[in-house]
């Protein structure tokens, strides 16, 4: 009678991982880059042009180039404090100097730079210097070449200002959190090898477990650039 009636037990959990699995921030960037955004590039041209659902409802292609970096962005986010919280778990006394503090810090300054680039992005926005900037350097590519093609000229078309203030200010924040977010995932990584191998009160197989965990961790990483570099690579490339 129980094996009949399991279904009431099976259902609810099936129904509670799909909501949590759609409620993951790598499905939602995927989602974005192949129905939202969906690109198309115009080699040798530094421009790509949207053709998703948001260039059918007069999204500007500037505004989704800073929509997918936001989801970068948080992607990033979400890695840094899993990597953190690993430190944490492993890592008993983590309070000693500097270098010990790096992972707790660096994942402070990458939220305050995350938040920071949620205020220009804002800016930007708002700011309708940003689509002029956008236009006149579409004007003068085609008064340089005469063989670009007309669809540049669209205003789903996002196209590399390197005179815009803003553009070059987000651009410099992206940077700083990547190169910020390699250094504390590297940190992380080099603190908890160094601790498990100096700690002596641990067995060879709870080491053993806690490097799996940092493979493990290493791969959950990998998946979270994957589902958002691959969708958006593909599109680029065809």
């Amino acid at each position: 009678m129980f094996m009949h009636n399991v279904h009431f037990i099976s259902t609810p959990i099936y129904i509670y991982i799909l909501i949590t699995l759609f409620k993951n921030k790598n499905i939602s960037s995927e989602f974005y880059v192949t129905f939202m955004w969906l690109p198309v590039t115009y080699l040798p041209y530094e421009v790509y042009r949207t053709t998703g659902w948001l260039s059918r409802w007069g999204v500007s292609g500037l505004f989704q180039f800073y929509i997918l970096t936001q989801f970068v962005i948080v992607i990033g986010v979400s890695i840094l404090e899993m990597f953190h919280f690993r430190f944490i778990a492993v890592v008993v006394h983590h309070t000693g100097g500097l270098l010990m503090k790096l992972p707790s810090y660096g994942l402070y300054v990458f939220r305050g730079l995350a938040v920071t680039q949620v205020i220009t992005v804002a800016w930007s926005t708002f700011d309708g210097r940003t689509l002029v900037y956008q236009q006149n350097r579409k004007g003068a590519l085609f008064q340089k070449d005469v063989n670009v093609p007309k669809e540049i000229g669209c205003y789903t078309v996002f196209i590399f200002t390197p005179e815009d203030p803003i553009l070059i200010t987000n651009l410099a924040i992206y940077g700083v959190l990547v190169f910020l977010g390699l250094i504390v995932a590297l940190s992380t990584v080099y603190l908890i090898n160094r601790f498990l191998n100096r700690a002596h009160n641990l067995s060879q197989e709870t080491k053993r477990l806690q490097k799996m965990l940092i493979v493990s961790l290493f791969g959950q990483s990998a998946i979270h650039v994957i589902m958002i570099a691959f969708p958006a690579s593909y599109k680029f490339i065809n």
